[in-house]
């Protein structure tokens, strides 16, 4: 019995370690909800995002756009993930901003919104936080090597009629201790009416930028990080951002930076303002920057494997054949070694053995899982 109970942890463990390593690939169309649904009822939204908002007219509806159903977002408000991505990752989804003012935005590296706080005099003195729709009231409270913005961190990205504008966000010692340093990246013209594609692919080292299937920026992270001790969260930010245009021009450098070191949090947000959003895509761990780029096909068909992260559960999806289908796991496939025949008739080769089992022990992890942990939500 012994010896039975020591082999099945060994075989949990290489089911964990196995999936771990596991391309992993979230994507929403919206095509199999309904309008007026709620986010709560389509799974992979419930399972990975949340929506915030700071007014009761703000609104995250389902509509008839785009050729199908869309996302419409409203007011002052965001969605965001609800954990840390890990690198490598690419976050694309399709959006539409109908302004160009600044105030609708995509953010990679963001840090959880809620562990910063500040006292601030000008609105009305309360100590408030970060979200990504909030304003972060620089030059309103003194400060003088920077503008006012949105949001507390990560890196900012906004469509304009001439490409993008790109805001690193950063540590400063005057105002909130919170503004950001603008980049225009011009592209060529852009339709801010129409649905633009913008992908993000991200390795810790580097974050690239593509508009409409183009490289447009991308920017280069430093190894060091650094935790401002003024913050008092102990939250660790890359030290130094370098912001290049498609062609390798040197646009800027960012000290202290506001860039999640440890992990990233992607959000889109509005401040004030009604845009629309598609096709939300997210995939991360082995090979998520090839499969993104049509390099890479997972071929061999695993069960779905559920995860701490963050102390919370993570169900991990597998890529999809195309942008309109979803949830269909797969993983990375084994190598040739794996899928010889046995060498005497009756026996199954050992390492193919231990995948059936991990598979099984996947099952059991996940039934278990499913009674005994709640999804998560604030």
């Amino acid at each position: 019995m012994k010896r039975f109970i020591m082999v099945l942890c060994l075989v949990f463990c290489f089911a964990l370690s196995y999936n771990a390593a596991a391309l992993t690939v979230i994507e929403e169309d919206f095509e199999a909800a309904y309008v007026g649904d709620d986010l709560a009822s389509i799974d992979n939204m419930y399972c990975y995002y949340e929506w915030n908002n700071a007014t009761g007219d703000s609104a995250c509806d389902i509509i008839r756009d785009h050729g199908g159903n869309a996302l419409m977002i409203s007011g002052a408000s965001d969605l965001f993930t609800i954990d840390y991505i890990p690198s490598e990752y690419v976050f694309s989804l399709d959006i539409k901003p109908m302004k160009d003012n600044g105030m609708v935005n995509i953010f990679v590296r963001g840090d959880m919104p809620g562990a910063l706080t500040k006292i601030n005099p000008k609105n009305a003195g309360i100590n408030q936080g970060f979200p990504y729709y909030e304003w972060d009231w620089y030059r309103e409270n003194g400060g003088g090597q920077g503008a006012s913005g949105c949001g507390g961190s990560g890196v900012i990205i906004s469509l304009n009629k001439s490409g993008l504008n790109i805001k690193i966000k950063k540590y400063v010692t005057d105002g909130l201790t919170i503004t950001s340093s603008p980049f225009n990246v011009k592209t060529g013209d852009v339709d801010i009416e129409a649905y633009n594609n913008v992908k993000i692919t991200d390795t810790g080292k580097r974050i690239d930028v593509y508009l409409n299937g183009s490289p447009a920026a991308y920017i280069d992270l430093s190894d060091e990080s650094v935790v401002y001790e003024t913050d008092g969260t102990n939250m660790e930010y890359y030290k130094t951002a370098a912001v290049h245009a498609a062609n390798g021009e040197l646009l800027g450098e960012v000290e202290n930076t506001r860039l999640h070191y440890n992990g990233s949090q992607l959000a889109v947000a509005g401040r004030f303002e009604k845009f629309y959003i598609d096709n939300i895509k997210i995939a991360y761990g082995e090979h998520a920057i090839e499969y993104s780029n049509g390099e890479y096909t997972p071929t061999t068909e695993t069960s779905t494997q559920t995860t701490e992260t963050e102390k919370e559960t993570e169900t991990e999806t597998a890529p999809a054949a195309t942008d309109k289908q979803t949830d269909k796991q797969t993983e990375p496939p084994e190598t040739a070694e794996e899928t010889k025949p046995a060498k005497e008739k009756g026996k199954t080769d050992k390492k193919t053995l231990i995948i059936i089992i991990a598979v099984i022990a996947d099952v059991i992890i996940i039934a278990a899982l499913a009674v005994f942990i709640p999804k998560k939500k604030k």
